[in-house]
């Protein structure tokens, strides 16, 4: 879909993610993508979901809760002919909370690759990293992408998500975490 232009509502907290950093964490995951399954928690105006599908994501899942921001995933999915990805609109925290069993399209299956990235003003990093621990939704050995305000303080992770990669960008923290299945597999005998 190289080239390829999606519309977004303009609102507050609507931040895509800018061109250099997005690069960066798609090379990060160049080899990760190709057959995976993805979330998008905090969709927004879905480029990295979009990039995920360009890229050879078999699967994606974008959770927005702004029902404008949903309405124009929907109308971008639709446009772009993508049957391969489900937009789902509610609170990304209670709809991984739930399992995301929340919608009719076979959404039981696991992560591969998970995007956190909410506006960074509601603090939902934290919430979305203990939901995320709590809920079975990661693949074994899957990747957690989180992308915060250089500035907020530290997010707390579960011992058995290392920090595979780092990058800040101007005002931008980028981390790119993978879940070792061994020391989870450890942790919980």
């Amino acid at each position: 879909m190289r080239g390829r232009l999606v519309s977004f509502p303009d609102q507050p907290g609507l931040r895509p993610t800018g061109d250099r950093l997005r690069e960066t964490l798609f090379s990060w995951l160049l080899g990760r993508l190709p057959g995976s399954r993805c979330l998008d928690m905090f969709a927004g105006s879905g480029v990295l979901g979009f990039e995920a599908v360009s890229r050879g994501a078999s699967k994606v899942v974008m959770i927005e809760t702004s029902k404008q921001a949903y309405s124009e995933l929907c109308k971008n999915v639709e446009l772009l002919q993508l049957d391969n990805v489900v937009v789902e609109c509610g609170d990304a925290i209670s709809v991984v909370s739930s399992g995301l069993k929340s919608s009719a399209d076979a959404m039981d299956d696991r992560f591969d690759v998970v995007f956190v990235d909410p506006p960074f003003a509601q603090q939902l990093h934290q919430t979305a990293i203990d939901a995320l621990s709590a809920a079975n939704v990661l693949a074994d050995n899957a990747v957690v992408c989180v992308e915060s305000a250089k500035r907020d303080k530290a997010i707390s992770v579960p011992d058995h998500w290392i920090l595979d990669r780092e990058k800040v960008a101007g005002e931008v923290r980028l981390c790119l975490y993978r879940i070792d299945t061994k020391i989870r597999s450890d942790l919980s005998h």
